[in-house]
């Protein structure tokens, strides 16, 4: 018995609807709102001076943790990545210690800026490089 070859087939598959990927991340969407919510609560309840030496002196403690809850689980879900979320929600969030801190935005405190996240991108990065070497 002979076989035929067959032809692939010129029509285009069907496609998944837009969002599909990202209803896998839906629960961090919902994480976020949350985490906006109640940063929002926290922003127009409470005075600063209140949360402002919140375990350490001069952290705002609160305010940082729920804005970095809130940036990560949101580019979580845009990026579909949570390394990418993490990233920028921690740069986001030394930028604001930054300028809640009253340090100054010269060369020298951006160039920080830069070189702590990369050294959390090296870290973040290189744990995959390291799981990929071992299989």
């Amino acid at each position: 018995m002979m076989e035929k070859n067959q032809a692939r087939s010129r029509l285009k598959p069907k496609k998944d609807f837009f969002f599909k990927k990202h209803l896998h991340y839906i629960l961090s969407l919902f994480i976020a709102l949350i985490a906006y919510f109640l940063l929002y609560l926290l922003i127009s309840k409470i005075y600063p001076s209140q949360i402002q030496n919140f375990i350490f002196k001069n952290s705002y403690l609160p305010f940082f943790l729920l804005t970095f809850i809130a940036n990560f689980f949101l580019f979580t879900f845009l990026l579909l990545n949570k390394n990418l979320g993490l990233i920028i929600a921690f740069f986001i969030n030394l930028m604001l210690y930054f300028k809640i801190v009253n340090i100054s935005f010269d060369l020298l405190s951006f160039l920080t800026i830069l070189l702590i996240t990369s050294a959390l991108v090296c870290l973040t990065f290189f744990e995959k490089v390291k799981k990929l070497i071992k299989k």
